[in-house]
């Protein structure tokens, strides 16, 4: 079990999504901090992230820091100590140890930030009532 994250799952009825990691789940909470963090410590927008994810173009680190400002945001709101304590570093190389590796952290990530620039999250990381969580190959901004 991981040292990371003991309990507290992601809950889909708000939107969160999950990554199994060292055989632990680990809550995905794309609040307007997380993404706001996310923004500022990649130097990038988040449709350009969106985008990327979604054609499995973003390097190893940037996928292992946007996991772990969502996962630092579930364990927050989960008073889950681990999770929010979680360092890019450590995710990073439990992503490489996963089953299905990079790729299917990236689909997963690819699923948060599609959602978050569609508008589908609200400032709390919930989803929006009318919102669904059915994703397309296409990035949600073409240009």
């Amino acid at each position: 079990m991981s040292d990371l994250v003991t309990a507290g799952f992601a809950n889909e009825d708000r939107g969160e999504l999950a990554v199994i990691l060292d055989g632990t789940t680990m809550g995905l909470r794309p609040t307007f901090e997380a993404l706001s963090e996310i923004e500022q410590t990649l130097d990038r927008g988040l449709v350009d992230l969106a985008r990327d994810a979604l054609g499995a173009k973003l390097k190893l680190a940037d996928t292992a820091q946007i996991v772990t400002i969502c996962v630092r945001a579930w364990g927050k709101e989960t008073e889950n100590k681990g999770a929010a304590g979680a360092n890019a570093q450590r995710i990073a190389r439990l992503i490489v140890d996963s089953e299905g590796g990079l790729y299917t952290v990236l689909q997963t990530v690819a699923k948060v930030l599609s959602v978050a620039v569609t508008g589908g999250y609200n400032s709390a990381g919930e989803l929006k009532p009318s919102t669904t969580m059915t994703t397309t190959e296409k990035a949600p901004v073409d240009g």
